[in-house]
């Protein structure tokens, strides 16, 4: 019998029940961290203007309902200042993505809790998932009032959120989104067989990948809070300078990496670049230093997920973001983070065990 030596991580998978339930709840997430891009792209994000956790579940359907709705919309900075010649059909259209938005968050929280009270009491769970899942839930509390309070940000005197507040809301939505991930990769990928241990550059670059990644997002919640997608729209100068002038023009220096929209524009840029490079270089390095690994497929799927992150980008840079790019954008934002931490996952945390030459095992 001829030993395989192109054993993958994939085999250690358990189709359980919780394993399941766990991927529902990264599905619905992704999916509301899409819809409030689609919220945020269309303006929707204020069209709200009470927080309503139980009655706000119902969608207004009658025109008095509409009336009651457009009206209290209308006595915000958003509609006196910027929309004032929206029509209730228009409203009616911003209103679904906000209120759509608010109702899928609501249905992340049943599809998260009910089974996990289910699954603690038919003792699923193990220890440390047990002093895991806790702050999931707390994260996800927090989550709900931070959304408010984002869009309290722009109910008095503004006209757009708090480009801090806003990156506080996705922030925590990604910390979410990875702590559920993790889970998943802790119940269903623990063996990792390789032909060496990783290095130490190659754990070292992994987890400054990964927190590079995640504060690149950070920094697209800025762009997409100061509105900075919408400016400089040339690649890959910027109004025909590599580094322009301006980029600390507030005078206050460190305001102008959360306030200055171009010192925002140019660090996403440069760091977009600098993911690139750190991403196309563990490529390399694990393509010639192990021959049949998950590592290969993991570093192929980080390089792959960047280029179209790099690419939508640019076209959402020279076209002042589309809808539509914008959201393909933010997908990508999803996928990467997502790779990168099981990246790190695969050579971090899992067990090793060593592949031997193939060989054949006579009777």
């Amino acid at each position: 019998m001829i030993i395989n030596e192109d054993i993958n991580i994939n085999q250690n998978i358990k189709n359980d029940s919780v394993s399941l339930w766990l991927i529902a709840t990264i599905f619905t997430l992704i999916t509301l961290i899409i819809i409030g891009g689609i919220t945020r792209l269309t303006e929707s994000g204020l069209s709200i203007t009470e927080w309503q956790p139980i009655s706000g579940i119902f969608f207004p359907f009658s025109e008095l309902s509409w009336q009651k709705e457009f009206d209290k919309y209308k006595l915000i900075p958003e509609f006196i200042i910027v929309n004032q010649s929206m029509s209730l059909g228009e409203f009616k259209i911003i209103y679904f993505w906000e209120w759509f938005h608010r109702s899928l968050a609501r249905l992340l929280g049943l599809v998260f809790f009910i089974p996990c009270l289910y699954f603690w009491y038919r003792k699923k769970f193990s220890k440390k998932e047990k002093i895991f899942l806790p702050f999931i839930l707390l994260m996800g509390v927090t989550e709900a009032f931070v959304g408010w309070y984002m869009v309290q940000s722009g109910l008095v005197e503004n006209t757009n959120v708090s480009q801090y507040r806003l990156a506080t809301h996705l922030s925590i939505a990604f910390l979410i989104l990875g702590g559920l991930f993790l889970l998943y990769l802790l119940r269903s990928e623990k063996i990792v067989f390789l032909e060496s241990k990783p290095t130490p550059v190659l754990k070292i670059s992994s987890l400054i990948l990964l927190i590079l990644t995640f504060v690149q997002i950070i920094l697209g919640a800025f762009m997409s809070g100061t509105r900075s997608g919408l400016s400089y729209n040339t690649w890959p100068l910027i109004d025909g300078e590599f580094i322009p002038d301006g980029l600390f023009s507030i005078s206050v220096w460190y305001l102008n990496f959360f306030e200055n929209p171009l010192t925002i524009h140019f660090d996403h840029r440069i760091l977009a670049y600098i993911l690139c490079v750190i991403i196309f270089i563990q490529f390399i390095y694990i393509n010639k230093k192990f021959s049949s690994t998950p590592y290969k497929r993991s570093s192929l799927y980080l390089l792959s997920i960047m280029l179209y992150q790099v690419i939508v980008g640019i076209i959402a840079v020279i076209y002042q973001v589309p809808i539509i790019i914008g959201v393909l954008h933010q997908f990508g934002a999803v996928l990467l983070f997502l790779a990168a931490l099981r990246h790190f996952y695969l050579i971090i945390c899992c067990q090793f065990r060593f592949l031997k030459e193939p060989a054949l095992n006579h009777r």
